[in-house]
Parts: structure tokens; sequence; C-alpha cells
């Protein structure tokens, strides 16, 4: 009796087996398919130009910028671990609340020790350590601190992809709030962040780090967003992306206004011609831009060229120009001979201080911006 009840027991437990195993095989796990369609993002450790343009008298020699280089490649784990999960997410959302497509094949973001910044957007820039002046280092963001900054790094990349080739003639494109200043293209590039980060990051933690007095200082146009865009530009995909928002805003509405950068007074000698103000013309066409000196001694944007490349490249006016490729500039002629001298080489890579802070931008020819 003993033995039969064993083998009926067996049997039933063989034959729930093989109804769990049908069960499966008749509702498989089917995955979402992979897009291909999205840019395949790099990130490159070995960025010396970059590093030596930005810091010239801290890197003054090859052997401290390789001793950076390898602190980088040793400190990487974790956040290329933090990538690995959630950056094919973070694509596909960026794309779909801005209405944006990727363009761009290939992102390659330069991993860097020390910064000027939190994020630069073009060349993508993101520090691992900390954010350096020329007089003290803060702390770099930890944890999903960085995770927010990469999304508004990829935010602000996905914002520029209307800048490429095929998409100039876009209405959005040259509408004034995509204007590359604190209070326009950078509020948008918040606006789109926080709707991803909501998706991405969980609220308690996200409420912690926009509370945060160094997500405020990095961030300027933050009150803005908070006061005029938060909660009335509300992204959503497909329905109202952020590509909504910008064609149906007209462009002389009262919130263009309210964030149109102010304009700073033209000085007596910009319009007299003589060394302390001259046009910048370079490299078979107009860079586009008026300087003239500052009684600090620095080179100050008194006009610009909408059409030409300084503005195209991220230059506003009233930008005191701190540094042209590591080097001081001594005066309006200077300028103009550090650009041309890297414009068609390298690059020009351009220190500026904008509201108080230093932002960093990059000089290429039309054909080599992508």
């Amino acid at each position: 009796m003993k033995k039969a009840t064993l083998i009926l027991l067996v049997f039933l437990m063989a034959a729930a087996a093989m109804a769990q195993k049908e069960e499966t095989t008749f509702l498989p796990y089917a995955p979402k398919p992979l897009r291909t369609d999205l840019p395949t993002v790099a990130f490159k450790t070995d960025s010396r130009l970059l590093m030596k343009a930005f810091y010239p008298e801290y890197y003054f020699n090859d052997y401290l910028v390789g001793r950076d280089i390898r602190w980088v490649e040793r400190n990487d784990s974790a956040f290329m671990a933090v990538w690995d999960s959630l950056g094919y997410d973070i694509l596909i959302k960026l794309e779909e609340l801005s209405g944006i497509k990727w363009q761009e094949r290939k992102i390659d973001i330069n991993l860097m020790k020390y910064f000027r910044a939190d994020v630069l957007y073009d060349p993508p820039c993101f520090p691992l350590e900390g954010i350096k002046m020329d007089d003290y280092i803060e702390v770099g963001a930890t944890g999903l601190h960085q995770v927010l900054n990469l999304i508004k790094l990829l935010a602000g990349r996905n914002l520029m992809q209307n800048e490429l080739p095929g998409n100039i003639y876009d209405p959005i494109t040259n509408h004034p709030l995509m204007e590359k200043s604190g209070f326009r293209f950078d509020v948008l590039t918040i606006t789109l962040t926080m709707s991803c980060a909501e998706l991405i990051i969980p609220a308690d933690s996200l409420q912690k780090i926009i509370k945060s007095t160094g997500w405020r200082r990095h961030n300027p146009g933050w009150e803005v967003y908070q006061n005029h865009f938060r909660f009335s530009w509300v992204l959503s995909s497909p329905e109202q992306p952020l590509s909504f928002y910008l064609s149906r805003e007209p462009y002389d509405s009262p919130l263009v206004s309210l964030t149109r950068a102010p304009r700073p007074p033209r000085q007596d000698d910009a319009s007299k011609g003589t060394d302390n103000s001259i046009k910048m013309a370079a490299g078979g066409g107009k860079l586009g831009f008026s300087v003239a000196k500052t009684p600090s001694g620095l080179l100050q944007v008194v006009d610009i060229d909408t059409l030409g490349l300084a503005y195209s490249s991220g230059l506003m006016p009233g930008d005191q120009i701190k540094r042209v490729n590591g080097e001081i500039v001594r005066n309006a002629r200077d300028l103009m001979s550090k650009i041309l001298d890297k414009l068609h080489t390298e690059g020009v890579y351009m220190i500026v201080i904008r509201d108080g802070r230093e932002n960093g931008l990059l000089f290429l020819p039309a054909g080599d911006q992508y």
C-alpha cells in the first residue's frame, strides 16, 4: 500500500510539472524588440586635449594628464554599470518626451576627473570627481544625483539634434526659446530632464536632489523652470512632447520676453573700431561677433550675428572671454589670431564667464560638428 501511494505521489508531481511546462510553453515571455535607431553612447576616458584646454596651469605636463586619465579608468566602473542598466530606457524616454528623434548614430561622452561645470553638452563632458575652478574644487555629484546629471547632458544633446543637417528648417529649430542661454535652452533642457527623471529616479530621491544647493547653483534657470514651465509644460508621449509646446509658443510671447538674456550696453570704443573692438571674421565666413575690453581686462561680447559660427557654437552677448585654447587673450586682435590658429585643425576651446559662471564652448567648422 505504501509503495502504491508513493508511486501515485510521484506521478502527480510529474503531472504537475508537465502541466506547468505546457503552460509556460503556451504563453512564452515576449521581450520588447530592441530599437536599432538609437545612438550608441561611448564613454571616453582619454580626453587629454580637453583637459589641457580647460586647465592649462594644472595639466602643465604629460605625467599629470596621464595620472588623471588613469584615475578615471580606475573609477568609472560604477558609472558604466549604471549606464548599462538604465541607458537604453533614458535614450528612449528622452526622444519620446521631446518629440525630437535621435539622428546622431554615436555620442562620445568625455569622462574627466575634473571639469568646470556639472556637464557640457558640446563636446559632451562629464566630471567624475568634482568641479575644479581656479582656486577651489567642488565635490562632484554621486549616486542618483550623478544619474540626473547624465540625463541632463543627454537631454541637452537631444535638443541639439535639430541643428543637424536636414533639420535646420524645422520651425522649432529657430524658436527663440532654443537660444543657448541659461534661461532659454538650459531651461528647456531642465524641463525635458525632469520629465524623464520622474520615470527613472524614485520620487523621494529626486526631490532630495533638486532641493540641494548644488543642483540649484549649477542650474541658474531653475526658478524660471519652477515658476513658468514645471506645471504649464507637462510633457507626455506621444500627445504633448516638448516639440508640441514649442510649436504653439509665439515668438513674441510673454514667456519669450521673460527669458530674454539682458543685453549689455554697447561701449563707446566698440563703435570706434579701435584695437579694443573688432569684428571677428575667419575661415571664409564670419565668426560673427564683436568684442570690447572691460575694465577688468577681459573681452566682452557686445554684438553677435545669429547666422555666424560663434552664435551656433553657443557664444552669447555679454559673455566675457577668459581663455582661448587655454591661453589668456590680450586684445581683440590676439583673440582673432588664436581662433584662426586652431579653428580648422583641432577646433577652438573657449572659456567664457556668463551670469557669474564659467562655461566652456567648442568652435568647429560647420562640416566637422557632427
